[in-house]
């Protein structure tokens, strides 16, 4: 089946331009004018590099060229690496892939931290991959996701997984290519990231496409379309046109495939695209073709063949003689024909012989091995973990049951040590009722003494009384016998 130009949104390196640029752009210019030759000047300048990026060639490299003499006057490593990867982002945006990737080598040897690095693998693998070097670009690809993988990345490994599905699509290994795609659109539905959510609607569309599967195509190209107009991302705007017409196309429908192309080329000439208008020439050369519009056929073809020549994009440029071959055959002009079908195998010999595919296999299976190799050493560095976690889970258990034994002893101590006091103060009340009882008796026997002396005493008195009362009695005479006097002494009378 031969190939045309597709857009697979390899790589999320990209600014997204939304409402409000302008204002941000101020206050980033405000602050700028105010601020000294230093470290803050130099990221400001970065940042506004982002901002004007697909509006303003003229400003963008300017602001660029500002923070790499600052951050290389005051040797800002930090910042002099982001200025380098943003060189080699305006690099490949238009297209001049040799100089993005001198760019991203240099971004690569200062940056020191993993995900830096991470990051300079997949732009070095992005610079690749559009040259057509395929194991160069999955070697890079692999290494990004396996540093991303161990500091937990999700959006780097959503993306790396984007990047090395693009390969395989590439080698029209589909079964592949859509399993990473899915993986990582998976990733990114996860992470609500709306702009590489339809980044990977277009890829996983294009895979539908080359499958035949050109309703679930359309499906994913129109979601992507949707979702990019919202967020006003216009590469990927460009992306999802020119996919589109490549549908059409496949369906006869030729008229909506040229709008579709032209469409995506008029946003791709607005942003400085160069790559992606050489695939879109490529793209509508192939549909004139199919109209028998020899002439126009013609035109685009030959502008794709000589924009990806200016470029570097090999890729593009074997797909620009299977186009130029095809068209010369059709006008009967064999000879044309076969030069450049040629041209067309040495392109595609170089970029897809059996040392190539063995390459990216060997590169895969490093990548599998260390990966294993990985889990093996994680699995015995858990299992390591879980015998030093159930030792201290042990060792704490035998310190929580010694400190409840020294917590219960002292406790023990402190009771025996208040039933002592309360025994000593039971025994000190027990003596003192013991004296007061002694002395309660002592009394009492005191007042059983005085009682008897007052008895004795008092009886005294009494037999005193009473032998008083008797001697009276005895010299008294009693009334009767004064009764019986006094009737004697009147008998008498």
């Amino acid at each position: 089946m031969r190939k045309r130009f597709y857009i697979v949104v390899c790589c999320l390196l990209y600014t997204i331009h939304c409402i409000g640029q302008d204002s941000k752009a101020d206050s980033l210019s405000a602050l700028l004018n105010i601020s000294n030759e230093d470290t803050t000047k130099v990221n400001l300048l970065n940042d506004l590099f982002l901002e004007y990026e697909f509006t303003d060639d003229e400003k963008a490299k300017k602001f660029l060229s500002d923070a790499l003499r600052i951050s290389q006057k005051t040797n800002y490593k930090k910042g002099l690496g982001v200025t380098y990867t943003y060189l080699g982002y305006f690099a490949e945006d238009k297209g001049n892939y040799p100089e993005a990737l001198n760019y991203y080598l240099m971004s690569l040897k200062i940056k020191d931290d993993k995900k830096g690095i991470a990051d300079a693998h997949s732009n070095i693998g992005t610079i690749y991959y559009h040259q057509g070097n395929y194991p160069e670009a999955l070697s890079n690809f692999f290494l990004s996701l396996k540093i991303r993988q161990e500091i937990g990345d999700r959006k780097g490994i959503a993306n790396s997984y984007n990047n090395i599905g693009g390969v395989y699509y590439d080698q029209e290994n589909f079964d592949e290519a859509l399993k990473y795609f899915l993986a990582s659109l998976k990733i990114k539905e996860e992470l609500g990231l709306k702009s590489a959510i339809a980044a990977s609607y277009n890829n996983i569309g294009l895979v539908y496409t080359f499958q035949f599967k050109y309703e679930e195509a359309l499906q994913n190209f129109f979601a992507a379309l949707e979702l990019n107009k919202t967020l006003n991302n216009k590469r990927d705007i460009s992306a999802s046109y020119n996919n589109i017409g490549l549908v059409y196309a496949d369906l006869g429908k030729y008229s909506e495939a040229l709008e579709n192309y032209f469409a995506s080329i008029k946003i791709k000439e607005s942003i400085g695209d160069n790559g992606g208008i050489s695939g879109s020439y490529c793209n509508v050369g192939d549909t004139y073709l199919k109209q028998k519009n020899y002439l126009k056929a013609e035109e685009y073809f030959i502008k794709a063949r000589d924009l990806c020549k200016k470029i570097g994009q090999r890729e593009y440029l074997k797909n620009t003689y299977v186009g130029l071959a095809a068209l010369d055959s059709a006008k009967g002009d064999y000879k044309g024909a076969y030069e450049n079908h040629k041209l067309y195998i040495l392109y595609r010999d170089s970029l897809d012989n059996e040392e190539t595919r063995k390459k990216m296999i060997q590169s895969q299976m490093n990548f599998e091995f260390e990966k294993k190799e990985a889990v093996a050493n994680a699995e015995h560095k858990i299992e390591l973990e879980n015998q030093k976690v159930f030792a201290d889970e042990k060792s704490r258990k035998q310190k929580i049951v010694i400190l409840f034994v020294v917590c219960g002893l002292l406790l023990v101590l402190v009771f025996a040590g208040f039933i002592f006091k309360s025994l000593q103060v039971t025994r000190k009340q027990k003596d003192t009722i013991e004296i007061q009882k002694v002395l309660v008796e002592m009394q009492k026997k005191e007042v059983e003494q005085q009682k008897i002396i007052v008895e004795e005493h008092q009886k005294e008195i009494i037999d005193s009384i009473t032998y008083a009362r008797r001697i009276q009695q005895s010299l008294l005479p009693s009334e009767k016998y004064i009764e019986r006097m006094l009737k004697r002494l009147n008998s008498k009378n």
